[in-house]
């Protein structure tokens, strides 16, 4: 009973420690980081939809890890012969996904077995093209420049497998209240990211989904680049 509390009252601590660190980057480094707080078990499981579905082995790659809320449930769907690759450039939060996260029982095997990595690194930076079946992202896009946006999709087209998946969320209506509420040259970025990720969902999109549940609510998208959305039933799983 005592080690069941002690387990209890370490594991409440780690994540109050996750959400401190995240709040503490995300006012630090407010164009790096797109939220307040690490994203909900919900969310997870939504963006990991196709992947579960997936007959297996895969290749995984997530992009802006975080604290590792995501990072954690795909631990646990991880099959003998998956490989995993989590790409997190804050030093911060990479620390935490090596201390954390990567130590926890799930990531024990795929870890000794070689299988899973920890980049910490720009997703720019990872070389090579069709290694991945999956590609996950956290990253904020809506608080990028343009240039910055382009680059990381053409990342990850070149990274995905033919017919590989791209799946990301963004917060729901986030960029029709930043057009909003920003001025000058800001909004100007606003609007043209926004325009570019618009482009991408009519002409990709292929899936989504909204998750209420998540603090705040989010809009799962899943983009297959190689086709057009509407030729795969595009607002399935809607």
């Amino acid at each position: 009973m005592a080690a069941t509390l002690r387990t209890s009252t370490n594991g409440f601590r780690t994540g109050l420690e996750h959400r401190w660190k995240f709040l503490r980057t995300y006012l630090q480094k407010p164009n790096s980081v797109g939220a307040v707080v690490p994203s909900s078990r919900a969310l997870a499981v939504a963006v990991s939809e196709p992947f579960r579905r997936s007959p297996r082995p895969v290749r995984v790659l997530e992009v802006g890890a975080g604290t590792g809320a995501v990072t954690r449930y795909l631990g646990t769907l991880l099959t003998e012969k998956d490989e995993f690759d989590i790409c997190e450039l804050q030093s911060e939060f990479a620390d935490i996904l090596e201390r954390d996260v990567l130590s926890t029982s799930a990531f024990r095997r795929p870890l000794a077995e070689e299988r899973v990595r920890l980049l910490r690194k720009p997703v720019q930076q990872i070389e090579g093209e069709s290694r991945y079946d999956f590609v996950i992202s956290g990253l904020p896009m809506s608080v990028f420049e343009l240039e910055a946006v382009e680059q990381i999709y053409n990342v990850i087209r070149r990274l995905l497998k033919p017919g590989g998946v791209f799946t990301y969320f963004e917060y729901t209506w986030l960029r029709r209240t930043s057009r909003m509420l920003a001025f000058g040259r800001n909004r100007a970025r606003i609007r043209a990211v926004s325009a570019y990720l618009t482009r991408n969902i009519r002409d990709h999109e292929f899936a989504s989904r909204s998750v209420i549940g998540n603090i705040p609510p989010a809009h799962v998208r899943h983009l297959r680049f190689d086709r057009n959305g509407n030729e795969n039933g595009n607002g399935n799983g809607r």
